[in-house]
This record gives structure tokens, sequence and C-alpha cells, in this order.
């Protein structure tokens, strides 16, 4: 007894020093991914300022949409759309799904190896699109090139999918932080939207990589967040319903953006069927609605600052307009032509317009609300900081995230009760039509459940050789019927192997195949075991995971299974049962839950 609490305990030591070794194995190659992921998050930042430069003679489309020429927003949007097209269409033949979307669809269908011509689509394409104008956000690309660098680098070294998973965590916690100058919120992004995975051997190398991609980009850019925002104050706890109804609001506006997207992608396929030239056309519908309003070029983060500090001049085409009515007009604008970028084909993230566009939102209902109540009520400016994040926190759904990510860029505690309000509420609204986010809807048009992404990663890395089986009887294919029901009677495993003259299986007996002979006894030294048995017989290999014994299980109507050799799949080395299989998942999902899986 005791030599066997001695062995016990020397195991359980043996497995913790593992455990500890995969741990510090992982944490080594989070810093690599954290650094990595951080230098490329400024490369592209840089490129698409570079592009911006080219265009504008600016860095950024905001800082002279008032002076450009007219042919500018003509002529960058579409040279820009024809080039992203050619990248496109030679990177990506099949259409296949890109940015955050395509990572997360990486992430279930080819187990976390994030397809490595995104490098060219996301930082020449990216840059060329947003440099160019396009209305997105270069948080999309960013994300994708950290998780891209993070699967390489795993694939190369060859760790488990759980572990490869968990650097491409690491990468896309790195883009973030780097973006936003918000390490904390880099890092619930990763686990709240990427993994949704919240054990400890997976958020400690990601509070790392997300750490150093903050430090290697403060080191470059300072210590700001990605834009300035006001300082807040709560004016009243009457203000309170506001919020509420702000978020309300705002998650009616998330749940437009998500579902127009869709049919606005069906739509311009289908009147645009050349994919070289969709970008380019739509680049020219864009430059257009630029000419009338030109806050919708780019990334808009200086119009979001205006919007946010009221420096806001409500000024269309030479007319100044009250301001809620130029808002409203904005609001749409962004809209429009965020939709018909992503939809059209040009690479970007949808995380900047959603910031955008909560913006928006909120400064139009601030400038109502303070009008109608002055007293109660803070200027639009304040508004315009809640329903930021509130229609963000809908967009994607990612509350949480949303709400550190404000929090963090304002270091204000006064503005979390109004933001938790209007971004939870937001959220819930969204949610009531559908639970797609802007990441998530391209995903399930096409049938992905990202959901199930998780589950099927930790059981994939089970193989049914740790599942426990049981040895199965067989009888000789020249047996007699009577010695047959005898052997499996004794047995009481519920089923008898029917093997050949070299050991290996014919078919399966089981209860459902003898009944048919039961009737007559006469029929005992007459009836061989070849004419009873079914050789239908559906089998797992014992290098086949967890996972491919539950979908066995799913297609059949059957108690168990035989385990067949890796090599020979009629040599059986054991029967498994459904109540093995499933007994085996559950106590995955307890040890999981527990953070000692991976």
């Amino acid at each position: 007894m005791i030599l066997k609490e001695k062995l016990l305990d020397g195991k359980a030591k043996a497995l913790a020093w593992s455990r500890d070794q995969d741990t510090l194995y992982m944490v080594a190659l989070a810093v690599i991914v954290g650094v990595l992921a951080g230098y490329t998050a400024l490369l592209l930042r840089y490129m698409i300022e570079w592009v911006s430069l080219f265009w504008t003679g600016e860095r950024t489309w905001e800082t002279v949409i008032e002076t450009l020429p007219w042919y500018i927003y003509l002529l960058a949007p579409t040279v820009t759309g024809l080039m992203v097209g050619w990248i496109t269409v030679r990177f990506l033949p099949g259409g296949e799904l890109r940015g955050v979307a395509g990572v997360l669809a990486d992430m279930v269908e080819r187990r976390g190896r994030v397809n490595p011509r995104q490098l060219v689509t996301e930082t020449i394409g990216g840059a060329l699109a947003i440099g160019g104008g396009a209305s997105l956000g270069r948080e999309g690309p960013t994300v994708a090139l950290g998780a891209l660098l993070a699967s390489e680098i795993g694939q190369r070294l060859g760790v488990t999918e759980q572990q490869l998973r968990t650097l491409i965590g690491c990468g896309v916690a790195a883009g973030i932080a780097a973006s936003f100058n918000t390490p904390i919120a880099g890092v619930l992004f990763a686990l709240e939207v990427i993994l949704a995975d919240y054990a400890i051997a997976t958020f400690s190398p990601i509070v790392i990589a997300s750490v150093l991609a903050t430090v290697i980009a403060r080191s470059e850019l300072g210590n700001y967040p990605a834009f300035t925002v006001p300082e807040y104050h709560l004016i009243s706890v009457w203000e309170i319903p506001s919020y509420i109804i702000i978020g309300a609001i705002c998650g009616l506006v998330a749940t437009v953006f998500i579902k127009s997207m869709i049919p606005t992608r069906n739509w311009l396929e289908k009147i645009i069927p050349n994919r070289y030239l969709r970008p380019a056309l739509v680049g020219l519908v864009l430059g257009l609605v630029g000419l009338a309003l030109p806050q919708v070029m780019s990334i808009g983060y200086g119009t979001v600052e205006d919007m946010m500090l009221e420096r806001i001049q409500p000024e269309l085409l030479g007319v100044l307009l009250p301001l809620a009515g130029f808002l409203a007009i904005v609001l749409v604008g962004k809209l429009v032509a965020t939709v018909l970028c992503s939809a059209g084909g040009f690479p970007g993230g949808l995380f900047g317009p959603a910031l955008f566009m909560g913006a928006t939102v909120g400064a139009l209902f601030g400038d109502i609300a303070h009008a109608i109540s002055p007293a109660y009520s803070e200027s639009y400016g304040a508004y315009a900081l809640v329903a930021c994040g509130a229609l963000t926190a809908a967009a994607l759904q990612a509350p949480l995230t949303v709400m550190l990510i404000v929090f963090e860029m304002t270091a204000n505690y006064q503005i979390m009760l109004p933001l938790m309000a209007a971004c939870s509420v937001a959220t819930l609204v969204t949610r009531t039509f559908g639970r797609a986010s802007v990441f998530t809807e391209a995903l399930e048009e096409r049938g992905i459940e990202t959901h199930w992404g998780l589950e099927q990663s930790w059981m994939r890395s089970v193989p049914v050789s740790r599942i426990p089986w049981r040895s199965v009887p067989s009888v000789s294919e020249k047996t007699r019927l009577k010695e047959l029901k005898q052997v499996y009677t004794e047995s009481g495993k519920g089923c008898v192997q029917v093997v050949d003259d070299e050991g290996l299986m014919v078919g399966i007996v089981t209860f459902s195949d003898l009944q048919r002979w039961l009737i007559d006894p006469a029929l005992d030294q007459v009836i061989v075991a070849s004419e009873v048995v079914n050789r239908n017989v559906l089998v797992v290999s014992e290098s086949d995971s967890l996972l491919d014994a539950i979908h066995i299980l799913d297609r059949e109507e059957f108690e168990q299974m035989p385990v067949v050799a890796a090599d020979n799949p009629r040599k059986v080395l054991g029967i498994l049962s459904r109540n093995a299989i499933f007994s085996t998942y559950h106590k995955l999902i307890v040890k999981h839950g527990e953070g000692e899986h991976g």
C-alpha cells in the first residue's frame, strides 16, 4: 500500500513538473509572438500612413479632408481598389475569408493553422485600402497578422493544437494592445472573442504577449491612446436612463450594421461578378460619397476625436447645418461607406468604423438631450464617448473588451457606470436579433460554427487510445450457431467478434443479429457464424480522436464499436462503449474548467 502511494505521488509530481515545463515553454513563445506582433502592428500603421501620404500629402486623411482636390477622392480609392482586387484574387483565389473572420474560420476548420496567404492581403492589401481612403479600420488586419505570425511559429515548432490556439491568442492580444495602447483590453479581446477560454494556462502567456506589444508601441509612439478623449463627469443620476436609451439605440444601429453585410455582399457579387473590378468600382462610389461627406474616408479617428472634444463643424457642401441633422447624415454615410467597402472586397477591419458610428450616435443623442435638459445632462462629447463603446460592444458582441478599452483610454472610473449600462443594453438588443457579430456574420453565412471550435479542439487532443476500452470475445467464422450463442451469453459483453483464419475481423454479432436465429433450435448445428455476422461495421482507429468517435456515434444508433489498429482496419484491439466515450468527454470538460487541460 505504501509503495502504491509513493508511486502515485511520484506520478503526480512528474505530471506537475511536465505542466510547469509546458507553461514555461509557452511563456517563452509568448515573448517571441508579443515582440513580433508589436512590431508588425507598427509596420502596418506606418504603411497605411505612407500610402495616405502619397495620396493626400499627410499621414491621415482627416488632416486634409477640407483641402484635398476633388479628383483625389475619386482617384485614390479607385486605383487602390484595382490593386487590392488583383492582390485578393491572386492570393485568395477561392474567396477565402480574411481578417478576424478568417482567423476564426481557421481556428475551427484548420485547427488553428491560419492561412499564410493573409500575410500579403492584410499587410500590402490592408495598407493600400485604408491608406487609399477605404472606410475601414486597421485593427482587423493587425489582429490577423498577429494571429498569422503566432500560427506560423507554432506550426514550425510542432506545438499541440491547444498550445497553437493559445499562441494565436497571444498574437491577437498583442495586435489589439499595440493598436489602442490598451494591454488589458487586448488580453480580454483574445479571450472573449477569439478563444472563449479563460484557463490560467491560456491566460498567462497572452498577458505577457500583450504587455510586450504595448511596451514596443509606446516606445515608438509614446504613451497615448488611439485618440484623445474628454474628461468625463456624471452630471446627475438621471443621466443613467439616458445612457440606457442610447445603449438601445446603439444596439439597433449595430444590428443594421451586421445584418446589412450579407445582402450587400450578395448584391455586389451579382451586379459586379468580376472580383478584380469589384473593389475599384466600390472605391469610385466611395469617392463620390466622400466628395459630399469627406468625414467617411479612411479610418476617421480624427473625426471621432472631434466629436468627443466637441470640435465638429456641421457643414455640408458649404452649407451650415444644425449639428443633429449633420450628424445623422454622417452616420448614414459612414454606415453605407463601411458596408460597401467591406462587402466590396477591401481588406480592413470593422472595429474602427464601429467606434466612429458609435461616437456619431452618441454625439447626435447628446446634442438633443443637452438641448432638452442642460441642467441634468452632459454635453454631447460625453455621450459620444459612451456610445462609442456601446455600439462597438454590440457590433463585436464583446462588451467586456470594449468596456476595458474605453476605461483604459480614459483612466476615469466615473465613466464605468454609464458605460456598463450602455454596453450591456446595446449587446442585449443586438442579441435579440441573433448572435452574429461583424466578425462572425460571414462565418454563419458559410455554416461555420465558431462556438463549437473550442470543444472540437479539446476533443481532437484526446486520442482514442486514452479512452478505456474492453476486450471483445471472438469466434471463428466456421463456429456453429450453438457455440456462438454460448460465447455471446457467457461473455456478457453484448457482442462477439467473428474472425477469419488469420484472426482478422469478418464482422460483429450483436443481439439484434442473433434474434432471428433464436426461434428454431434445430438451426444450432446447421448455421455457422459467417451466416449470422453483420459485416457492415463502423470502426474507430486507435489513432483517431475522441471527436472522431463522437461523430461516428452521432451517425449510428449503437452502444459500442470496435477499436482497430492504425495499420490494419480488420485487426480489432477492443470494443469502445458509448458510456466510456461520453464519460471521457465529461471528464475533459471538468478538467479544462479547472484550468488543468493543455
